[in-house]
């Protein structure tokens, strides 16, 4: 499968998770703390290469994609996501520069769940969400008691796996996770024709 297929199968998982994680919210009242980003700034997020191929193959088409490749090999004084915009921007919905290419991880966090002992689904949210929305939060944990309609966590890696074992399977702290899939392009670009550049 070309890098362009493997983007396009990512997103199409994306599509679906963002109509999955917007029923969730919209069932349950969640939804992030205005102007709050706290998840974001966590220094030991992982995540899989494959999960940033679309973000990857952006930056490639924009002509950006060894800039970073360069800025994410030498720059080891931070562990957080070169994403992250460390101050939000005016009229921004939040703290990430590239919110249309994010992450799996930053898709589900929040709104899911994961199965723990008996396959039982326990809610993946945060601090500010438990204290700002108990309404919402006990709402959505009655819905995972229904074991229906909610975003489980390993459903939507697993269907990573299946687009491509190697770049879906194993985590990597963010920075190197994004940094394995612009080597993956570039690498994949380095003796085919590019695709057109955008703007």
């Amino acid at each position: 499968m070309s890098i362009y297929h493997k983007v396009r199968a990512v997103e199409r998982i994306f599509y679906q998770l963002e109509k999955e994680v917007g029923s969730f919210q919209k069932s349950t009242g969640l939804g992030c703390m205005p102007n709050c980003g706290k998840c974001c700034s966590k220094p030991n997020i992982n995540a899989t290469a494959l999960e940033f191929l679309p973000l990857a193959y952006h930056l490639f088409k924009k002509g950006e994609a060894e800039i970073w490749l360069e800025k994410l090999n030498t720059d080891t004084s931070t562990t957080l996501c070169p994403v992250l915009n460390v101050i939000m921007a005016p009229d921004a919905k939040g703290f990430c520069s590239d919110y249309e290419h994010r992450g799996l991880i930053c898709r589900l966090f929040g709104f899911s769940a994961m199965l723990h002992k008996n396959d039982k689904p326990v809610l993946v949210t945060c601090r500010p969400i438990k204290e700002g929305m108990p309404h919402a939060v006990t709402k959505a944990e009655a819905i995972l008691g229904t074991k229906k309609n909610y975003p489980l966590i390993s459903n939507y890696y697993m269907q990573l796996r299946s687009i491509d074992e190697s770049l879906g399977e194993e985590l990597f702290p963010i920075r190197i996770a994004i940094a394995k899939a612009i080597s993956t392009v570039l690498g994949y670009y380095a003796y085919r024709r590019p695709p057109k550049k955008s703007a």
